[in-house]
């Protein structure tokens, strides 16, 4: 009897619980949240020129004699020269 009582105040209170669940929020989707990103976006300035080689950033003269940083390092030369 005991049982009987028990599971009926069980089913009623899941199934009140059930009910009252609801969702305050509406959930956008990832296509709409692109559409608004996109649309948001100011079209009107134009891109920055891309990089060229005249932007780039000089890394020294060639001749080693004023670069010292293209001369390999002792180990490194070592290196290359056992491998033979």
């Amino acid at each position: 009897m005991i049982t009987k009582i028990t599971a009926g105040l069980l089913a009623v209170t899941l199934l009140a619980a059930c009910e009252t669940t609801t969702t305050t929020a509406k959930r956008t989707t990832l296509r709409e949240m692109n559409a608004t990103r996109l649309a948001s976006t100011d079209t009107t300035e134009p891109a920055p020129p891309a990089e060229g080689p005249e932007d780039a950033i000089a890394t020294g003269p060639i001749d080693p004699l004023k670069n010292p940083a293209m001369v390999p390092s002792p180990l490194l030369r070592a290196n290359a020269a056992g491998g033979l």
